[in-house]
């Protein structure tokens, strides 16, 4: 099996991807609730999966991070 090595070219451009992802996720996390509760619970779903999206984002970004800093050594 082959073995794909990134580039920090690659992992560049990945980690500003992930940090447009997450100024995204921020700005919707940011938004007022609507006044209709059946809409405020689709809105706090949403947040949850947006919570969850983040996390996992930034466990990327330590990744991506780390593996740029080899790339300095």
């Amino acid at each position: 099996m082959k073995e794909i090595k990134q580039t920090k070219e690659q992992l560049e451009k990945r980690r500003d991807e992930i940090n447009a992802q997450l100024n995204r996720i921020n700005r919707d996390l940011e938004m007022e609730l609507d006044n209709d509760m059946e809409e405020q619970a689709t809105q706090i779903e949403q947040e949850e999966v947006s919570s969850t999206m983040e996390a996992n984002l930034r466990m990327e970004l330590n990744q991506i991070e780390d593996k740029l800093l080899d790339f300095e050594k």
